[in-house]
């Protein structure tokens, strides 16, 4: 009996020491168990281990305080590296050594290499290298916990699935997977070792929701990780209802990487050009950097089209777009009395992205003149611009020196017109600011420190097709056709030269608070020909001879100019204003110039023009490219006034310690200038300017007004044969305010007014617009550029905002003397609406006060359907009268799964 009890003892013995080993690590880890087991994967477990755990134990770890359990098992083969399995679980993990199996529960953990598996109820064989997950019912009978299987970053959410550790083959139940955009479901599926997936009763779609509002439904489908899924026989759902549209095949292509694949055109039919095929082509996709687009439409009624699309980029060097597009049209309302007509257009936007000292850029846009009318788009803008404008540039810096230069040509085109200007090519050299007596310290002499000069010099050839004024009687210009038997003809008119530059300043302070800047600028123009101006008896006219030979003409002009800053507030001692500020900013510049007009210079000549001895003087520079060097002797003093005037208001009724400050005046200024050398009229015009704001910031005002300051005489009012009155008058060398008149003769005035009716609206209008004003001139833009992105509110809308209501009106207003005036009135209006989250309409329309009219009028309506989108766009009325639907998927990979309805506005 003893050695009976001894020997249960002996056998028993060794699993309480387990026991108490594997609580002890518990207590220690914080409830977290770690233990490694190194496995062969040629043999079974030891059979040492085998005597220490039966069969029939199981070893139940931390059962009832549902602590987390991890292990690690290392497996490997002779002479392979060793792979290790990691798991983890929450509540516990039971270990079978007879049939090598770890089974895991609650929040069940396993990776390995590549793969990640996350289950509620994990098994894993270490014998036939199996894994085992599903989730587990509640008591509710809900299952929860259901595996989550990560293999390479593809993430696969099942109901249940079996996976081969060797073979990487899985076989899954109720398996959703994204690729791409895509979502697949399937009621089974069998995965390779490739991850190609074959999958049955399944559904593709682009809708992320657990029950999806539509997608492709199939009995059989094979995906192709990163390439394609093709499908038998399958149609679309709708809501998990099955519709009528059913296909034998199908195939979509899913890559991760740009493929090149035919472009399927559109169909439709217009009036002018009937039954057409449009868009149809062949993408190609060239490398990663690089792709091309070629479409081609043909239609009916004889015209057809090509056109050229290419994307590029070189990361960190430069990126741009290519569009050419060709077409012939038949134009004309039967074959009979129709005509041929060929077009093309070339848009290319080149801008570089590198670091270094060379910068390549291009912009271009142009092409034929007929081209917008032949060829209509949905392009409005490009529709209704009548002016186009290209430019293609290199500058680079000379190292080791001062010096940077560019290289550029330039195109400009009026369509309405047909006049073409190309400066072609223009060239510049640039010389950066030098201080040559940097160095130098001088006490109470730091304007020597600051004297500077530096260099510039351009030259450039301009050809155009304009051609001037053709016979006597001509009152316009001529416009040639720019065609290849013509250009000849234009490089020979070709205008062309050369100009130099030298400024030279410096500044100091006079009178501790006034800045004073003394300059000197010396210019020199170069051409390669001169023009003499002649008398010809014969003709009784003036003739010009062109005079092939180089010519030079310098000129200088010295000023010095002053300005300071003034500052003034008040304090009221009653009421709601707490400051007013009042910040005035003089200046006064004087300059003077020679007369280059003098015989001495050899630029101007008085030429008798006809036979009753009348004469004029004529420039042998006239109307080239740098113009001539001034004529008269000036002698100016210009001086400028801007004023800011501002407040600060606090309201008893406010909370806040803080007063608000108000803007009364952005800006009120005065200019005009004085020329004391001049014989007579020595006062220029006068500008006022004013820039303010009312109703606490919602409605902005700018007024530009100009005066002159002589008074005009009234000689005599004809009328002419057509009805229209002629007026002569004269301008007097008389100030205005001496013949009662004020400060002078209103001659222009023009006030602009605008505002956005909702606060929020405008506050975001104004901080988006003064942003992308200094991002605009950061960049190089010009104050044109910069006025115009300014007065454009589709460049700075704010789509956080609930609704937009935006009104511009601009009233223009001049008059010459006793000549009738001139009224130009335009209100534009734009504005948009969130109805919902997922509901916004817009409209951009204006009213022509001459006309008496609306202008362009658009409407646009977008509806966010979750995974599907539409889009409405409807012209009511005018030349562009026009209607589209759009309703589509909006993920790209299934872009072609849509439906359109659209009425062109060219098909009117």
């Amino acid at each position: 009996m003893r050695r009976y009890i001894l020997s249960i003892f002996i056998i028993v013995a060794p699993f309480f020491g387990l026991a108490q080993e594997v609580d002890s690590i518990s207590q220690k880890s914080d409830s977290v168990i770690s233990n490694f087991i190194k496995i062969d994967s040629t043999q079974s477990l030891s059979d040492s281990t085998k005597e220490i755990l039966s069969d029939s134990t199981i070893a139940n770890l931390t059962d009832s305080t549902k602590a987390t359990a991890t292990d690690s098992v290392k497996t490997q083969k002779k002479g392979d590296i060793a792979t290790t399995v990691n798991y983890s679980a929450k509540d516990s993990m039971n270990f079978n050594m007879k049939t090598q199996d770890i089974i895991m529960f609650k929040t069940a953990h396993v990776d390995y290499g590549e793969i990640e598996l996350d289950a509620d109820k994990i098994k894993v064989n270490y014998n036939t290298k199996i894994l085992e997950a599903s989730g587990l019912k509640d008591s509710t009978e809900k299952v929860t916990g259901k595996p989550v299987f990560t293999d390479k970053g593809q993430v696969y959410q099942t109901d249940q699935i079996v996976y081969n550790f060797d073979t990487k083959k899985a076989i899954i139940k109720g398996v959703v997977t994204q690729q791409g955009e895509a979502f697949m479901h399937s009621n089974w599926t069998k995965k390779n070792e490739k991850d190609e997936m074959f999958s049955d009763h399944a559904l593709y779609t682009t809708c992320n929701l657990e029950h999806p509002h539509f997608g492709i439904a199939a009995n059989k489908i094979k995906l192709i990780p990163g390439d394609k899924i093709l499908a038998g026989p399958f149609n679309l759902e709708i809501t998990e209802l099955p519709t009528p549209f059913v296909f034998p095949f199908g195939m979509f292509p899913m890559p991760n990487n740009k493929t090149s694949g035919i472009l399927f055109p559109t169909y439709g039919e217009e009036n002018r050009r009937g039954f057409f095929l449009r868009d149809g082509g062949y993408y190609w996709a060239i490398n990663e950097y690089a792709d091309m687009a070629l479409r081609g439409e043909i239609y009916s009624k004889g015209s057809y089209g090509l056109s050229l699309a290419s994307n590029y980029k070189k990361r960190y060097s430069y990126n741009g777009t290519l569009n050419i597009r060709f077409n012939q049209q038949r134009i004309g309302e039967t074959e009979a009395d129709s005509s041929i007509s060929r077009d093309f257009w070339v848009q290319w936007s080149h801008r570089p992205e590198s670091k270094g000292t060379g910068r390549f850029s291009a912009s271009v846009n142009g092409g034929t003149s007929s081209f917008n009318n032949n060829n209509p788009t949905q392009n409005f803008e490009q529709q209704v611009t009548a002016n186009f404008n290209s430019n293609i540039s290199y500058s680079n810096v000379i190292k080791g020196t001062p010096f940077n230069y560019a290289v550029s040509a330039r195109h400009d085109q009026d369509v309405r017109t047909n006049e073409i200007n190309l400066l072609l090519p223009e060239v510049a050299l640039n010389m950066n600011r030098q201080y040559p007596f940097k160095k130098v310290n001088v006490n109470g002499l730091d304007w020597i420190q600051k004297v500077n000069y530096s260099y510039n010099f351009t030259t450039t050839n301009r050809i155009t097709n304009n051609i001037g004024r053709v016979g006597p009687e001509a009152r316009e210009d001529s416009i040639a056709d720019f065609s290849q038997e013509n250009l000849p003809y234009f490089l020979e008119r070709a205008n062309n030269g050369g100009r130099h530059r030298i400024p030279v300043s410096t500044s100091f302070n006079l009178l501790k608070f006034i800045t004073a800047s003394p300059s000197f600028n010396y210019d020199e123009i170069w051409y390669l020909r001169e023009l003499n101006h002649r008398y010809s008896e014969e003709t009784k006219g003036v003739v010009i001879d062109t005079i092939n030979t180089f010519s030079r003409a310098s000129s200088y002009n010295a000023g010095i100019g002053f300005t300071t800053r003034l500052y003034g507030t008040i304090y009221p001692k009653k009421g709601p204003v707490k400051a007013v500020r009042h910040i005035m900013t003089p200046s006064v510049n004087l300059n003077w110039r020679p007369d280059f007009g003098e015989e001495e210079y050899g630029i101007y000549k008085e030429v008798q023009t006809d036979s009753l001895g009348n004469t004029r003087v004529f420039s042998k520079y006239e109307g080239f490219v740098y113009g001539s060097p001034g004529r008269g002797e000036s002698g100016t003093i210009g001086i400028s006034l801007a004023n800011t005037v501002e407040m600060k208001v606090k309201k008893d009724s406010d909370t806040s310690d803080i007063a608000k400050k108000v803007k009364i005046f952005d800006n009120l200024s005065f200019a005009t200038s004085y020329n004391v050398i001049a014989d007579s009229f020595r006062l220029a015009p006068i500008s006022i300017n004013a820039r303010t704001n009312l109703f606490n910031n919602k409605l902005d005002i700018n007024i530009q007004t100009g005066f002159d300051p002589y008074v005009m005489v009234l000689d005599s009012i004809t009328t002419r044969e057509n009805g229209t009155e002629e007026v002569f008058q004269r301008r007097i060398d008389q100030y205005a305010w001496e013949g009662g008149q004020g400060i002078g003769r209103l001659t222009t005035a023009n006030i602009a007014l605008s505002t956005n009716l909702n606060p929020a609206g405008k506050k975001s209008d104004d901080e988006n617009r003064d942003n992308l004003e200094d991002q605009a001139r950061e960049a190089g833009a010009s104050e044109d550029q910069v006025q115009a992105l300014s007065n454009n509110p589709a460049m700075y809308v704010d789509f956080n905002v609930p609704w937009n209501l935006r009104v511009r009106y601009n009233i223009r207003w001049s008059r010459q003397g006793f000549e009738e005036a001139n009224i130009q009135q335009t209100m534009n209006f734009s504005g948009d609406i969130n109805f919902t989250e997922n509901w916004k309409v817009g409209f951009t329309s204006g009213y022509d006060f001459e006309s008496q009219d609306f202008t362009q009028t658009s409407i646009n309506i977008f509806r966010n359907l979750h995974c599907w989108q539409i889009n409405a766009n409807w012209v009511p009325f005018g030349r562009f009268q026009s209607f589209s639907v759009d309703i589509g998927v909006k993920a790209s990979i299934l872009q072609d799964l849509k439906l359109n309805r659209r009425r062109s506005w060219w098909d009117n």
